[in-house]
């Protein structure tokens, strides 16, 4: 059988038009795979279109190896073709290709074996039905055993490239696959006429074919050359989209190395996020992208620019998918584009610095024992406390109270009995006073009363009866009652006196005053 087909192609041929088939069936197969490794990236109308574009291809190029073939074959009685079937032939082979296509272009290994075997049956349909196209005097008869043989190996060939075609987009699997499915073609069509027997019968009147050899090569010059077109598009479009791809891959590996969360946005929308943005915000990143920058930021989501086109760091807080509020620094990065603009973003949480710093700041400016305000934020809010009163012509209090014989209860108690009568009385103070007035422990057993302007708790005369009614009954201490009593000093800004340092001295020699004459009570600074 092999002898016979090789006896064929070697007798019956042209040699040269043999070798432009083989050149057109490899030229076709390798476009036809370019634009359906092109087509999968794709999604909706686009995929459907290249899907199209591949099936044009593949049944054209099909038909011209085909109908080049023909030009070269040399039978032994002259032959037309009819122009309907001719080209009847093209469209059948075109139609069954576009069947092939949404099953190679399936993630389904078994579905793409099946779009190999509907490809193969584009072949076959296209030559069989091509050869009825032949205008003779004289009859066409079939050899079955190399009908079977053309059939078998144009499915087993394209079966084989379908298969290597999908393994990855190397170029070497490309071009492998793109050997067998010229193969396939080039194998149905030679073994196939090999199987035909034409029986001259000079005596069978036909009419001439509506479809000269002229025109025949004619028609298949505009195919074949629609087809190299089409090939040198696609080959440059599937350099453009390996060259985006390997540049989103590499990018991809960029943010995806990296320790904080980085967002890709273009117009304020996430194209690219990395797996620790994904873990603070508690979603998947296929979740992320395509969302509005928005939708993860609380407040505007702007990203604004300097003149050098950073924007430097500013604090954010990120929505998660709960609906908690992360505290976040975002640092953006413009990315040229020739498109719409890019950004890089760097989302770094800094919850855990953040409250190191409010941590810090706050044992600067509060007692560590009792947890009240230390002398360092007494004096500010001293001071932003008269400049308000300045402003509105209203009053300061200021009290400072002293625990009396306190000193005796830490070498009688020890310290640590000491520490805990502060604390209690911290406490009894606090519930005295309420909220509206500033409660400050500035030294050993030493504390403030700032009274604000415009506060509706009485004059300080009144908040110092009150401070000495709370230690009216003893303070238990380690199982210890221990009566407790204390002094207070009063100064009255601005009739006191017209500064913050003034004022606090005056209230300190208004207590001194009160300690020497018997403690236990208060006094306003005379």
């Amino acid at each position: 059988m092999f002898i016979r087909v090789l006896d064929c192609i070697r007798t019956g041929h042209d040699a040269r038009l043999v070798i432009l088939a083989i050149l057109i069936s490899l030229i076709s197969g390798f476009t036809v795979f370019a634009i359906i490794s092109h087509a999968r990236a794709q999604h909706g109308k686009a995929r459907h279109g290249w899907a199209l574009m591949a099936a044009c291809v593949a049944g054209g190029g099909i038909w011209s190896t085909h109908f080049v073939a023909m030009l070269g074959f040399s039978p032994t009685t002259a032959i037309s073709y009819d122009i309907t079937l001719t080209f009847a032939s093209a469209l059948l082979s075109i139609l069954i290709a576009g069947m092939a296509m949404p099953l190679l272009l399936s993630a389904v290994s078994l579905h793409a074996l099946g779009g190999a075997i509907v490809l193969s049956a584009a072949i076959a349909s296209m030559h069989f039905t091509g050869m009825k196209a032949l205008v003779f005097a004289g009859t066409l008869e079939w050899e079955p055993a190399l009908v079977a043989l053309s059939l078998g190996s144009g499915a087993l060939l394209a079966g084989a490239a379908i298969v290597i075609e999908r393994r990855s987009g190397a170029l070497r699997h490309r071009l492998a696959a793109t050997a067998l499915f010229g193969a396939a073609v080039c194998c149905l069509h030679f073994t196939a006429m090999a199987a035909a027997i034409l029986k001259a019968d000079p005596g069978l009147e036909v009419s001439d074919g509506d479809l000269s050899e002229f025109l025949l090569g004619l028609s298949v010059a505009l195919v074949t050359s629609l087809i190299v077109i089409l090939s040198l598009v696609t080959v440059f479009l599937d350099k453009r989209v390996h060259r985006a791809s390997a540049e989103a891959t590499r990018m991809r590996s960029i943010i995806e190395a990296a320790q904080t969360g980085i967002v890709v946005c273009q117009n304020q929308t996430v194209i690219a996020a990395n797996r620790t943005f994904g873990t603070l915000v508690d979603l998947r990143q296929e979740e992320i992208e395509g969302r509005p920058l928005a939708d993860f930021v609380a407040g505007p989501p702007s990203i604004g620019q300097r003149r050098n086109g950073d924007i430097g760091e500013v604090e954010k807080r990120l929505i998660t998918a709960g609906g908690a509020r992360i505290d976040v620094a975002f640092s953006a990065t413009p990315i040229p584009s020739s498109g719409p603009p890019l950004h890089l973003i760097e989302v770094r949480d800094i919850r855990a610095e953040k409250s190191a710093r409010e941590r810090m700041a706050y044992l600067a400016n509060h007692d560590a024992l009792t947890g009240l305000p230390n002398l360092r934020l007494f004096r500010n809010e001293l001071h932003q406390a008269i400049e308000e009163a300045a402003a509105c012509r209203g009053e300061v209090g200021l009290l400072w109270l002293d625990l009396d014989h306190f000193k005796e209860v830490n070498d009688t108690y020890g310290h640590a009995a000491g520490d805990a009568l502060l604390c209690s009385v911290a406490e009894r103070f606090r519930s005295a006073l309420g909220e509206p007035h500033l409660l400050a422990r500035v030294g050993g057993d030493e504390f403030t009363v700032l009274c604000r302007s415009g506060q509706r708790c009485g004059d300080p005369a009144a908040v110092a009866l009150r401070l000495l009614a709370a230690l009216a009954e003893p303070v238990l201490v380690e199982a210890h009652r221990l009566e407790v009593s204390l002094s207070i000093g009063l100064a009255v800004y601005p009739d006191d006196a017209d500064s913050a340092a003034i004022l606090m001295r005056r209230a300190d020699n208004a207590l001194y005053k009160v300690k020497k004459s018997g403690r236990g009570r208060w006094s306003r600074a005379a």
